[in-house]
C-alpha cells in the first residue's frame, strides 16, 4: 500500500471513529436525560460516568497484558491535563444548560472547530483550505438550525450561565487538542483509561463516595448509570481519541458535530420528540459539512500544512 493510500485509509478510519463516537454520545444524551428525570444530579452522573468508564477500560487493558498499561513520563503531564479537561467539559456544559437555554449552550460549544480554525489561520498567517471553510460554514449553520437558537429570546440571559457556556467551549477545545497530543504517545484505549482515572479522582475529591445520594444505588438507576459509563464514556472517548490520532483537532471537531443531528434522531425515536423542517434541514447541513471535509485528500492536506508551517 503506497503512502497516498495509507494516508487515505488512516483519514477514513479517523473520521469513522469520531463519527461513531458522536453516535454513542447521542445515545448517552437520552440515557442521561432519563437519569436526570429520575433525580440523579449532574455531578453524581459525571462522577460515575468517569469511574465506571475507567474501570471498564482498565479491565479491557488487562487482556493486552502489561504493555497495555505502559505510560511514559513524557506522556504523564499530557494525560493529567487530558483527564482534567474530560472532567470539566461535561460539568461546565451541565451547569450552563441549567441556567440558560440549551440551544444557546450548544451553539457556543459547537463553534469550537471554527474558533480553532480562526486561531490557526492567524497563527500561521494562512487561510484554512476551502474544504474546511465550507465544512465549517455548513456545520455551524446546521447547528443553529437544529438547536433552534434563532427562536430563543436572548434578552436577559443569565451571566453565570453564559460564562459556563464559554468555559464549556474552552474545555471542549482543550479536550480536542490534548486528545490529539496524547494520541502521539499512547494507544487510544490506554490514553482514555488513564484520562478517566484522573477525571474520576478529580470528582471523587469534589464529591466523596459517602456524599453520593442514596437514591443512586437503586438497582434500576444504577444499571442505567453503568450503561452511561460504558456506552457514554468508555466507548465514545476511546473512539474519539483514536480518531484524534489520525486527524487534526479541527477536522475531528467538525466530524464530532454529528452528535447533534444524531441526538435529534435518537430523541425522535426514543423520546418521541418531533423534528420540524428547519431542524431536518440543519441535520442535512451538518451531514453535508462533515462529508465535504472528508473530500479533501490527505496528501493535499499535508502539503497545505507544510506550506503553512514554512510561511
Amino acid at each position: 500500500m503506497n503512502t497516498s493510500r495509507r494516508g487515505a485509509f488512516s483519514s477514513f478510519t479517523g473520521y469513522s471513529m469520531v463519527m461513531s463516537a458522536a453516535i454513542f454520545f447521542a445515545l448517552n444524551g437520552s440515557l442521561s436525560r432519563q437519569l436526570f428525570d429520575s433525580g440523579v444530579t449532574p455531578l453524581t452522573l459525571v462522577e460515575f460516568r468517569m469511574l465506571i468508564g475507567g474501570l471498564f477500560l482498565f479491565g479491557f487493558l488487562c487482556i493486552g497484558g502489561r504493555r497495555s498499561f505502559k505510560l511514559s513520563w513524557r506522556a504523564l503531564g499530557w494525560v493529567i491535563a487530558l483527564g482534567i479537561s474530560i472532567a470539566l467539559v461535561t460539568y461546565t456544559y451541565f451547569v450552563s444548560i441549567s441556567r440558560i437555554p440549551i440551544a444557546v449552550t450548544l451553539v457556543i460549544q459547537f463553534t469550537g472547530p471554527a474558533w480553532m480554525a480562526l486561531v490557526g489561520a492567524i497563527w500561521r498567517r494562512k487561510l484554512p483550505s476551502w474544504y474546511m471553510l465550507v465544512a465549517l460554514a455548513l456545520t455551524v449553520a446546521g447547528v443553529v438550525l437544529v438547536t433552534g437558537v434563532f427562536r430563543q429570546s436572548l434578552n436577559g440571559l443569565d451571566t453565570l450561565g453564559l460564562a459556563f457556556s464559554v468555559f464549556s467551549l474552552l474545555t471542549f477545545i482543550a479536550y480536542l487538542m490534548l486528545g490529539h497530543k496524547v494520541g502521539e504517545y499512547l494507544p487510544s484505549t490506554t490514553g482514555t483509561a488513564y484520562g478517566a482515572l484522573v477525571a474520576s479522582l478529580f470528582w471523587l475529591i469534589i464529591q466523596p463516595p459517602w456524599s453520593i445520594p442514596a437514591s443512586t444505588w437503586n438497582p434500576h438507576i444504577f444499571w442505567l448509570v453503568v450503561l452511561v459509563g460504558t456506552i457514554g464514556m468508555a466507548l465514545p472517548f476511546s473512539l474519539e481519541l483514536g480518531g484524534l490520532r489520525r486527524l487534526d483537532a479541527t477536522r475531528a471537531g467538525i466530524a464530532s458535530m454529528l452528535e447533534l443531528p444524531a441526538s435529534a434522531f435518537v430523541a425522535f425515536l426514543w423520546l418521541g420528540q418531533s423534528l420540524d423542517f428547519p431542524q431536518i434541514l440543519g441535520c442535512a447541513l451538518v451531514l453535508a459539512g462533515i462529508t465535504i471535509v472528508q473530500l479533501e485528500k490527505p496528501a493535499e492536506a499535508m502539503i497545505a500544512e507544510e506550506k503553512i508551517g514554512r510561511g
